[in-house]
């Protein structure tokens, strides 16, 4: 079998299985009574385990199959879950990580797994009876929920529950074939051989069960469906399947499952069917009762062709995006000239155009959108890990998973969400013994939330460690030779709290491996500025500290103000422009070399575009000039232009490789008459 073309699919399936894992095993260390969380746990290392054995990839069979072991000893009381467990469990994850890696970066790494494979065997061969209180609880199990206990059962990879199983019985299987030959079925006899060289026989019965299924219904087996899974069989196997699809298509479903010696499928009558099975019929299972099987296979014709989602790759939906941003292009051309030409018809295809754009560039951006939980779930392995190696115990609470952003925003977001979460762990909260001095309670919190605010998302790093000083801030701003003491005297409070965000400032006296306020902060506030958001930093000495990002939803199409500058057009996002203004020059003053206007009650500084963009020409000699006011972070910066040409929706594309280092942009748009405008990006441009 070729795997190449399966191996994406393998990759994405497999990330989603290890970050399940993740989230399992988090659970199962804070309540190691957890028995759902140790059943997914294993559940899901059984699956990937079979996708890779599928794939040949042995390193991860190996790893997960060892880990099996160790699961299945837990799971049956025979072993207690200990911190040691629980950390080779995590460095399991770890290594499956890496392996996941190099195989989709196709880079050998040379990963030894067999210090893992060690560690797994010692604990599964370890002798260990099971302890007072894990009898104490298998009773209460046994005694007071035995229902739950069935329930708790890894559920068979063949389908159907155990309870759902009988011997087979030739009275009821002639009453389920008729039943079914009635409702257009046909029965099928599948008889299989799987190779002597076969490792996993459990596995290649279940692609074979896997492959048949998506053409009929599986209605009795042998051996049963538990030793199948298992792998407990010889080299053969039977099953009997219904099904509407021709015998041909059921073949060539199996055609390309390797380690398959053998296969044989026979259409049965009733006579035939004990003649099938032979002297194995006394231990053949039907697997789901008749008096369901009808209902079942009802419900699967009504609801098995309904497939509510699929999977995409992402360059489709980007060049999806692309072309969606042309025809806003074209539509803004479009509205031109309908303002030149007078043409009644013209119009009113234009307006039924408008419409069609807008509702298709609304359906592209929401199938754009990814839950926060995407990257959200990542954090709390992150946090527990950085806990363990500070010394520190802390609990992570997150909210606003269900919150979407546009996969695009959602990646720029990842890395200044961990220089955050990083530096709330190093240097907000304190160890349990400061904390405990300090009449807080032993145990520290970081809360990560998200909440959707019109057309932008909020997102917050609460912790409630030892806060922002703005006294200490401006000391070590002197002490660093950043600023004078009369000059960070001058600073208000909110002003010294900023300070942490300046390239290279940090209260602590050692770097440590974990983070660095000055690398990590200054990071986050220039990856945030990149693409329209704003960092807003708050904290009180002693209570703890909050950063609040506020970023746009989407960075693909978005709402622009445009204005002129000589005879160049320029585009400015509107989430960073907070007003228009005009004056005349004889409002203008100096301070500091610098000019100003006033501004709210406030100094507001100017900045003369057609200078500081170079445009060719003499700059506007009008007295009365116009002035767009933007933020850059906790302050604002009024723009010069020559004229505002007002908001207009805008396509932004990217300026490419080359220009990629270019500061004071962030990208370039398309106008309607074909020119091209550049998009400001005020922070880079004011440095």
């Amino acid at each position: 079998m070729d795997t190449l073309e399966y191996k994406d699919l393998f990759i994405s399936e497999s990330l989603e299985h290890l970050d399940r894992l993740n989230q399992a095993l988090l659970a199962l260390e804070k309540d190691t009574s957890d028995q759902q969380s140790l059943n997914d746990i294993f559940r899901t290392a059984h699956t990937l385990k079979g996708m890779a054995a599928t794939m040949g990839f042995d390193q991860i069979t190996e790893l997960t199959h060892q880990m099996e072991n160790v699961l299945d000893k837990l799971r049956a009381r025979q072993q207690t879950i200990t911190s040691p467990i629980v950390d080779v469990l995590f460095e399991c994850l770890d290594t499956l990580g890496m392996l996941i890696e190099e195989i989709s970066t196709s880079e050998l790494k040379n990963i030894d797994v067999d210090p893992l494979l060690k560690k797994l065997k010692d604990f599964y061969q370890r002798d260990s009876e099971p302890t007072l209180e894990d009898k104490k609880a298998l009773l209460t199990t046994s005694a007071e929920v035995p229902e739950k206990k069935e329930k708790s059962e890894e559920k068979k990879l063949f389908g159907g529950s155990k309870s759902a199983e009988e011997d087979l019985n030739i009275e009821h299987m002639e009453e389920l074939i008729a039943q079914a030959d009635a409702e257009g079925y046909l029965t099928y006899g599948v008889r299989v051989r799987v190779a002597a060289s076969c490792s996993f026989k459990g596995v290649r019965a279940f692609m074979v069960y896997k492959a048949l299924s998506e053409y009929g219904e599986i209605v009795a087996s042998f051996p049963d469906p538990q030793a199948l899974q298992e792998g407990e069989f010889d080299l053969e196997f039977l099953l009997l399947v219904l099904s509407q699809r021709k015998q041909e298509l059921l073949q060539r479903s199996l055609k390309n499952i390797a380690e398959l010696e053998s296969y044989e499928i026979e259409s049965l009558t009733i006579e035939r069917i004990e003649d099938f099975f032979g002297d194995t019929k006394a231990k053949a299972k039907i697997l789901v009762a008749p008096s369901r099987q009808a209902s079942k296979r009802k419900n699967r014709d009504t609801t098995g062709r309904a497939v509510q989602s699929i999977r995409v790759n992402i360059e489709r939906l980007d060049n999806l995006q692309n072309l969606v941003g042309e025809l806003v292009i074209n539509k803004i051309r479009l509205t031109q000239i309908s303002k030149q030409h007078s043409m009644k018809e013209l119009k009113e295809a234009l307006i039924q155009f408008d419409r069609i754009t807008n509702d298709l560039q609304d359906e592209v951006t929401e199938v754009r959108m990814v839950p926060m939980e995407h990257i959200f779930n990542r954090f709390p392995r992150m946090i527990r890990d950085l806990a363990k190696e500070s010394g520190k115990e802390i609990e992570l609470e997150m909210e606003g998973k269900e919150i979407e952003l546009d996969r695009t925003v959602l990646d720029e977001i990842n890395d200044p969400l961990v220089h955050l979460l990083r530096n709330a762990v190093d240097h907000g909260i304190e160890i349990p013994e400061v904390r405990i001095q300090k009449g807080k309670a032993r145990q520290g919190s970081v809360r990560l939330t998200a909440m959707r605010e019109k057309n932008h998302v909020i997102i917050k790093v609460v912790d409630d460690g030892i806060g922002l000083d703005p006294v200490k801030l401006r000391q070590t701003a002197v002490d660093r030779g950043m600023m004078s003491p009369e000059e960070s005297e001058r600073l208000t409070d909110q002003e010294a709290v900023n300070l942490i965000s300046l390239p290279g400032f940090t209260t602590l006296q050692e770097v440590t491996e974990i983070s660095g306020r000055g690398v990590g902060v200054d990071a986050v506030r220039t990856k945030i500025e990149s693409f329209g958001g704003s960092l807003r930093i708050e904290g009180d000495p002693g209570q703890g500290s909050v950063f609040i990002m506020r970023m746009p939803m989407t960075l693909a199409i978005i709402q622009a103000m445009l204005f002129s500058v000589g005879k160049e057009v320029y585009a400015l996002p509107v989430i960073n422009t907070v007003e228009t203004i005009e004056f005349v020059e004889s409002d203008v003053k100096f301070v500091q070399q610098g000019e100003v206007v006033m501004y709210r009650d406030s100094v507001l500084p100017l900045l003369r575009l057609h200078r500081i963009l170079e445009v060719p020409g003499e700059e506007s000699k009008s007295i009365d000039r116009a002035v767009l006011v933007t933020e850059v972070g906790e302050m604002r910066v009024g723009l010069l232009v020559d004229q505002v040409l007002g908001q207009q929706e805008i396509a932004i594309k990217s300026l490419g490789q080359m220009l990629k280092s270019v500061k004071g942009f962030s990208g370039v748009t398309i106008l309607g008459d074909g020119r091209i405008s550049l998009v400001l990006d005020v922070p880079t441009l004011v440095q």
